[in-house]
């Protein structure tokens, strides 16, 4: 039988030995699934603002609820309140019976790197990118948040620090993949930025004046 204190224990160390390699980039969380609603019981770093005893996020309660039937998540995109992004893991802990009892989760903000990157890609950028990425998911959230970043990537910005001409540049960008075709694409598109609805319309209506 899994002693689930001395192994939280162990994860504890190594949150603070990660977190503290990675400073100030990388928060590191442990859940303890026994508790639901306080399931925060290790955290190292603070990018998202938590604190021991708080909440699973929405995906964790959805994965703890299935059990023993979720694969471990890796090098997943989420999003920060102000636009920030981070590059998120998640390993789920198991019991012998591979029931799911908590959660081992780093999370690393890149939004200070979207900069160096465009730079570095003026230096190592060809005429002709052959490669091709599709993301398979049923939530339309997921693909228009996918959509998003890789746009981000490609425009070497970091939503904090985007001018409102770098805004409405990103609009426009979304608009020519077919983003807002989507019925319910302004209200995710203005979260996950953090603009308003109006706003976003807004710079939607100069995208098409221009157009």
């Amino acid at each position: 039988m899994i002693n689930t204190e001395a192994l939280f224990k162990i994860l504890k160390q190594q949150a603070i030995a990660l977190s503290k390699l990675l400073n100030p980039f990388c928060e590191v969380v442990v859940h303890d699934f026994s508790d639901l609603e306080h399931s925060i019981v290790v955290i190292e770093g603070n990018l998202t603002g938590r604190s021991i005893g708080g909440a699973p996020t929405d995906l964790l309660l959805s994965r703890a609820r299935k059990g023993g039937a979720d694969e471990d998540l890796y090098n997943y995109i989420t999003s920060l309140p102000g636009g920030r992004l981070m590059k998120s893991s998640t390993i789920f802990l198991r019991d012998e019976n591979d029931e799911v009892f908590g959660a081992f989760c780093v999370n690393f903000d890149i939004s200070q790197f979207l900069s160096f990157s465009k730079q570095l890609n003026t230096l190592v950028k060809t005429e002709e990118d052959n490669e091709v990425s599709e993301l398979f998911s049923d939530d339309i959230m997921d693909t228009i948040q996918s959509i998003l970043t890789d746009t981000l990537f490609e425009m070497g910005e970091s939503v904090p620090d985007m001018t409102r001409e770098n805004k409405i540049e990103l609009i426009s960008r979304l608009h020519n993949r077919g983003v807002f075709q989507v019925k319910k694409a302004v209200p995710i598109v203005a979260d996950l930025v953090g603009l308003s609805r109006a706003t976003v319309y807004n710079y939607l209506r100069e995208v098409n004046e221009e157009d």
